[in-house]
């Protein structure tokens, strides 16, 4: 009797522990590929090097489809999944012609509704549109918009900011309000009920960062790959997402943030976040417009010092540039004309332009139009003539070569 109680307790513990894998280590055996960020720059590479052309897709405008500032963009079975969760807080759909067709969900406290958008991801193979809310809430649609469920993170004390769906798995970034150096990163979660099903990225990964300052930035990437990608602001690695949390990019370099700079970020005071500091630092942190094929992959790395990166997938050959140079829109090599690759898939990727009031680079296309100065078979340029500050954000598909 004695002993089978202790059985029955050490299968309770063991059962109970397994209930929540937890991995705290990268596995650094097998292959990822390593970037040098300390290589010599070139001025400009030329988007043309990689796509072969642009297409471009000028958004509906209407009432009912308002978009404040285009926060993420998914694409699936020729349609447009855009998140504005800035100022209409909503996810809407359009086709490949730019028409509006729906929106999902809607603002409110009731089924099917939500208070405010961080991100959203697709079921692919079931056709299911996940959003992240607040408060831990995850609500799940068909692809037509019906409401299915609502399921809340089993995560006390944190906060789902990024989700990721992939084979059968719910994947969440997880902000936590309790820090501690033990606080992992990345949730896989039942996508069913929301338990915690494993924990993997220590802070530590992130140099202990675990705050709420993001920029524009979005942590899952290559989001149609497969695997997807994560990375967050500081972290040196981008990781590969699947039943176990691999290396796929080691960044080295001598200006990467360290510890000790991310202390210096918090300020003599201890404040969680001294933004001021941040703004200031010369240091490299900071991945966007990750866009990655069966060839190349390319990205913006930094925040106030910021250059692109080209990596050759087959041969491992790295290119450092100060910008792209977009010959398939301009005439000239223009640097102030910013690539934002919000999405990629195996057709290409897709570049969104904001148009509202203090957008520099809305105001660069447009002197470029005026001044005759793009390219003559950019698609719909006199469409592109006639839109302004009110207009809805520009998507430009660059098709891969």
């Amino acid at each position: 009797m004695y002993n089978k109680f202790f059985y029955l307790l050490f299968s309770f513990i063991l059962i109970a522990c397994s209930s929540n894998k937890t991995q705290q280590e990268l596995p650094f055996d097998g292959k990822y590929y390593t970037i040098d960020l300390d290589g010599k720059r070139e001025t400009s590479i030329p988007l043309s090097s990689i796509f072969k052309r642009v297409r471009t897709i000028i958004l509906e405008n209407s009432d009912s489809c308002l978009i404040g500032r285009l926060s993420d963009i998914q694409v699936y079975s020729d349609l447009i999944y855009i998140l504005d969760s800035n100022k209409a807080k909503s996810l809407f759909v359009f086709d490949m012609e730019g028409k509006y067709v729906r929106k999902i969900g809607g603002i409110g406290g009731g089924p099917g509704e939500y208070r405010g958008l961080y991100d959203f991801t697709l079921d692919f193979e079931n056709g299911v549109v996940y959003l992240c809310d607040a408060f831990n809430r995850i609500h799940k649609y068909q692809l037509d918009g019906t409401f299915l469920q609502t399921i809340t993170i089993d995560a006390s004390d944190s906060q789902a900011t990024f989700i990721q769906y992939y084979n059968g798995r719910l994947y969440s970034s997880q902000l936590w309000l309790n820090k501690s150096k033990d606080n992992y990163m990345l949730l896989e979660i039942d996508p069913d009920n929301g338990k915690v099903l494993s924990s993997s990225l220590p802070v530590r990964y992130n140099k202990g960062w675990n705050e709420a300052f993001y920029s524009e930035n979005r942590f899952f990437m290559s989001r149609a790959n497969n695997p997807p990608r994560y990375t967050q602001m500081f972290m040196d690695y981008v990781v590969s997402i699947g039943e176990e949390i691999t290396p796929y990019i080691k960044l080295t370099g001598r200006f990467l943030t360290t510890e000790e700079d991310i202390e210096s970020f918090r300020g003599q005071d201890h404040i969680p976040v001294n933004v001021p500091n941040i703004m200031r630092s010369s240091k490299l942190f900071k991945m966007n417009f990750f866009v990655e094929n069966d060839d190349i992959i390319t990205f913006k790395y930094g925040h106030m010092s910021h250059f692109y990166v080209i990596c050759h997938k087959k041969t491992g050959e790295v290119k450092l540039a100060d910008y792209l140079s977009n010959d398939l829109v301009y005439r000239n090599d223009r640097k102030g004309s910013l690539i934002q690759f919000l999405f990629a898939d195996a057709k290409g990727a897709y570049h969104v332009l904001d148009t509202q009031s203090g957008s520099d680079f809305f105001d660069n296309l447009k002197n470029a139009v005026k001044n005759d100065e793009i390219v003559p078979d950019l698609d719909k340029l006199e469409q592109l003539k006639q839109l302004d500050e009110e207009s809805n954000p520009i998507v430009f598909f660059y098709e891969f070569k």
